[in-house]
């Protein structure tokens, strides 16, 4: 809805007032009712923008905290941007230290990279029902999100971000090295799929509504004013040309046996920003994935919203059943 609101509503509302102020002044020469409904064309536009900003919270928003402790730490990405993380743990299962509560030996560690005009805690359902269950679970604002500092008009400098993202989470000691799980939704799926998938640290990486290529999004057809074209067109101004081949086109192995336990896909068949017939099922054909690795869901769009349930459940089953992340294996766990 909030996506709707910013990309589709708003832009309509402001083209739709402006030609009837421009009407009444200009062809109907009432000046004193244009300018009156201009003030009250502005007020409204406002009221839309920040609804699309502050929506009100979902059903899963208010989960209960009181299971887990929440550690807030701030970092500083490579380039000098300041952010801000949440990590999650456990209260029955941690001990308390002088860096505050930890696990009192390492736990494989599930960290999430939210999307576009998201932050860090949207995602709290997964990242505290996890942590309850004794993962060490984490989250961080993107670079112009949240609390931390850059600009929304830098996304595509995010992907830059991921190796400070890894470094900064594996400083802490209960993290255990090697068993890293990376969830990410839309342009956070991008990272996951991209930097996350190359990087040895992470053993396996969950791309939800993940684009495939630049170049088949810009050669798609959407309708006009709809989500997708305000976001084909805002990617089509991105110049840089690293930026554009960081996707998951460009990273991910042409290898079924390397990717059987490390590459999972979530995404929706009514995504009208990243289509599935030129995102999923790419992504899913180059990196050769199982059926019962790639999951398409019914009737939740882009953002998934409303299958909070089932994808949980599907995160979990793809977790518990990958060795590496399994909280009785300690092989290499110090690195």
């Amino acid at each position: 809805m909030r996506l709707r609101i910013l990309l589709l509503i708003l832009p309509a509302f402001i083209i739709i007032s402006s030609f009837l102020i421009y009407t009444l002044i200009v062809d109907f020469k009432n000046i004193i009712l244009g300018i009156s409904l201009s003030f009250i064309y502005i007020l409204v536009s406002i009221i839309l923008f920040k609804t699309g900003i502050h929506t009100h919270k979902s059903n899963f928003e208010n989960i209960s905290k009181s299971t887990v402790d929440i550690q807030k730490v701030g970092f500083i990405f490579e380039d000098g941007v300041k952010s801000s993380a949440n990590f999650y743990r456990s209260i029955s299962d941690t001990i308390l230290t002088l860096k505050g509560r930890r696990y009192p030996e390492p736990k494989p560690t599930i960290i999430f990279f939210h999307g576009f005009w998201a932050k860090k805690e949207e995602n709290e359902i997964y990242l505290i029902t996890l942590a309850h269950m004794g993962y060490l679970t984490v989250a961080f604002d993107q670079r112009g999100h949240g609390e931390a500092g850059g600009k929304k008009s830098d996304w595509f400098k995010l992907y830059d971000d991921v190796n400070s993202v890894l470094d900064f989470i594996c400083s802490f000691e209960d993290v255990r090295k090697g068993a890293l799980c990376c969830i990410g939704k839309s342009m956070g799926g991008t990272s996951v799929l991209t930097k996350c998938y190359v990087d040895k640290r992470i053993a396996m990486v969950i791309g939800m509504s993940a684009l495939h290529s630049v170049e088949l999004l810009l050669e798609a057809k959407f309708r006009i004013l709809s989500a997708g074209w305000f976001v084909k067109r805002i990617i089509s101004k991105v110049e840089d040309e690293r930026a554009l081949k960081t996707t998951a086109h460009y990273y991910l192995k042409k290898d079924a046996e390397y990717n059987k336990n490390r590459v999972y896909l979530i995404h929706a068949k009514d995504d009208h920003i990243f289509p599935y017939s030129i995102s999923f099922e790419m992504n899913k054909k180059q990196a050769k994935i199982p059926e019962n690795h790639a999951i398409l869901l019914d009737d939740c769009k882009h953002s998934l919203n409303g299958q909070e349930f089932i994808i949980f459940g599907i995160i979990l089953k793809w977790i518990s059943e990958n060795e590496v992340m399994n909280f009785k294996s300690i092989t290499n766990s110090n690195g």
